[in-house]
């Protein structure tokens, strides 16, 4: 296996775990103690991970949450899930989306529709602007990682605020509800989930195998789940579940 390769194989268990054990590893590539060393240098040395003492590694959350970086991942199906979710917006309405990869993805099937977007989303402007859609931008203090604002002035202004519907992306989706990595997040789209009339998550199949600290609501608060199939996903325990197709293009 070429070191390339390896070392995604890695990073992709070491996401998966959150934390991981060089005995692991070993076990996982079948390699030598060095080559697993090397790996997790150039994994370090590229700013996604962070190694611990006694022989422990973790994921280096802040780069693996920035928009920059999540926006590379799943595309095809990002793309895909956004396509049926645009499907389900109509003229005239006043949606909140969040501030998320995924939803970003949905700005572009957007384009011609007679709607006003209302979001936090600060790398959601230029595909907004591009594509000439009608923006209220929330203000507040503005998390430069993240590409989001929040606090109070968030706060306040989306309870002043009646939506017809929200579109919102979400870090883990599990029985144990759906969670965001960052408590901001977390605090708006609960929010958020309050003053919308319709509920919509949009979720790539990474997330139904993932763990997250903070969350935000159950999954029976969405009137959609819309995602594509995958081994993660049990349509029979999910009756609001909506699986993307392909002739959603």
């Amino acid at each position: 296996m070429i070191p390339y390769v390896r070392q995604n194989q890695i990073y992709s268990f070491i996401r998966m775990k959150q934390i991981a054990y060089i005995e692991d590893l070993l076990e996982l590539t079948g390699v030598s103690l060095p080559t697993v060393r090397r790996d997790l240098k150039k994994l370090e040395e590229e700013g996604k991970i962070i190694l611990l003492n006694g022989g422990g590694v973790r994921l280096n959350e802040e780069a693996e949450h920035s928009v920059v970086a999540r926006l590379e991942v799943n595309a095809q199906e990002k793309y895909l899930i956004c396509s049926r979710a645009a499907k389900e917006l109509e003229n005239n309405e006043f949606v909140y989306l969040g501030p998320g990869s995924t939803e970003d993805y949905l700005i572009a099937f957007l384009a011609g529709k007679q709607i006003t977007v209302v979001t936090n989303g600060i790398f959601h402007l230029p595909k907004l602007l591009e594509h000439g859609i009608k923006t209220i931008v929330i203000g507040g203090v503005l998390d430069h990682s993240y590409g989001i604002t929040h606090g109070p002035d968030v706060y306040e202004k989306i309870e002043t605020m009646n939506f017809s519907t929200c579109i919102i992306g979400a870090s883990a989706v599990s029985k144990q509800g759906i969670s965001s990595f960052d408590h901001d997040v977390s605090v708006i789209n609960r929010l958020v989930i309050q003053r919308a009339n319709r509920r919509i998550l949009i979720a790539d199949s990474t997330k139904f195998s993932a763990f997250s600290h903070h969350v935000f609501a159950e999954i029976d608060d969405f009137d959609q789940i819309i995602t594509t199939e995958n081994d993660a996903v049990d349509p029979s325990q999910m009756k609001n579940l909506i699986i993307a197709q392909p002739s959603d293009l």
